[in-house]
């Protein structure tokens, strides 16, 4: 037999048994108005079922048997659309990358904490900055790490990317090693990363408020002090800072600004970062796509017309905004009630550390 001969009689082989396995678990529990093959992919258009319950456990069902589903609202009617695919591995993980850029960041933030100028020994100072920032940074990743092993998600441990002082640092990601099963798995991953990272910076914000110097207005010059302050940062200010003084923020205070900005910046809804991760839980592709174009268009008007850092941010959001959001493989099935509730635990955290 050719190579041909049988790499097609193994293909129609996988496709019968799509078909024997698949198919009565999904005619058992709604009816299928169409069955085809599209690329070689076994498609079932069926009725939307009476109780929503039935596709986790319809998706269950099949993985069990070794498929994946995609399921998707058949565009302009009242079915669904579901593509099989045999049930899709993690993708493998390099720890090199992540041992390799964590040593790389550790240094620039380390730098950046050394030759910030603050008083007093600048080793000091660069081991608070240094130790402030990754509990922040730490904390926020590892928050969706161990977020997706509780939804059984195989993702990346984190990437964290070095930078140039003064910051030393864009920040870090993580990747998921498979793709979201539901919309419940994309809020719940989405929010905890932002919620993590904020709870540590709040902290740090309240330390490093309280013990950063105070002196008045006119012996700190306009050069030294930050274009904007987080909202919540400004309300603890309230609490020490007297009218005509100003706050000159220590190590830690200055690693709790940067851990709000980096938590402001992640938890906008836009593109594939948290909050855009958020948002898809709610809304389809195409409204997903408008918002983030909107939020990247407004991010760049105010980059270019107050805070200059802002405007990398802005590009980058707005090319991800074209390469849109896939959603889950399970696009039909609605977030839980509870979950909506958590959606003020997202506005808080954008509004608490919005720059002002």
């Amino acid at each position: 037999m050719s190579t041909n001969e049988s790499v097609n009689g193994s293909a129609e082989q996988s496709l019968s048994e799509v078909f024997t396995k698949i198919q009565p678990a999904i005619a058992s529990k709604m009816m299928i108005l169409q069955e085809t093959v599209t690329n070689g992919v076994p498609v079932f258009e069926t009725e939307r079922p009476k109780d929503d319950s039935v596709i986790p456990a319809l998706r269950k069902e099949a993985e069990e048997k070794g498929y994946s589903l995609i399921i998707r609202k058949t565009p302009g009617q009242n079915s669904l659309t579901m593509h099989v695919l045999p049930k899709i591995k993690p993708r493998p993980a390099n720890l090199k990358w992540n041992v390799g850029l964590f040593a790389a960041t550790a240094s620039t933030v380390f730098l950046a904490g050394y030759i910030s100028g603050y008083p007093g020994n600048p080793i000091l100072n660069a081991l608070e900055y240094l130790a402030t920032l990754f509990a922040i940074l730490l904390t926020h990743e590892f928050s969706h790490f161990l977020v997706s092993r509780r939804h059984r998600i195989a993702a990346t441990l984190p990437y964290f990317i070095p930078s140039i002082p003064p910051i030393g640092t864009f920040g870090a990601v993580i990747k998921a090693r498979e793709p979201f099963k539901d919309r419940n798995q994309l809020f719940d991953v989405g929010l905890s990363g932002p919620l993590g990272g904020f709870v540590v910076a709040l902290i740090a914000t309240i330390i490093g408020v309280f013990t950063s110097p105070i002196y008045p207005a006119s012996a700190v010059s306009q050069a030294n002090t930050l274009p904007f302050v987080p909202l919540f940062m400004y309300l603890v200010s309230f609490l020490v800072v007297k009218p005509n003084q100003v706050l000159a923020l220590n190590p830690v205070a200055f690693a709790a600004w940067v851990g709000l900005i980096v938590t402001f910046l992640n938890a906008l809804p836009t593109s594939q970062l948290d909050g855009g991760h958020v948002l898809r839980a709610f809304v389809d592709s195409k409204l997903h796509t408008t918002v983030s174009f909107l939020v990247g268009a407004i991010m760049l008007a105010v980059g270019v017309l107050y805070i200059q850092g802002f405007i990398i941010m802005a590009v980058l959001m707005l090319f991800l905004s074209t390469v849109g959001h896939p959603g889950s493989l399970d696009d039909y099935t609605h977030v839980a009630s509870s979950r909506k509730m958590l959606l003020a635990v997202w506005i808080l955290i954008l509004a608490l550390s919005l720059p002002i």
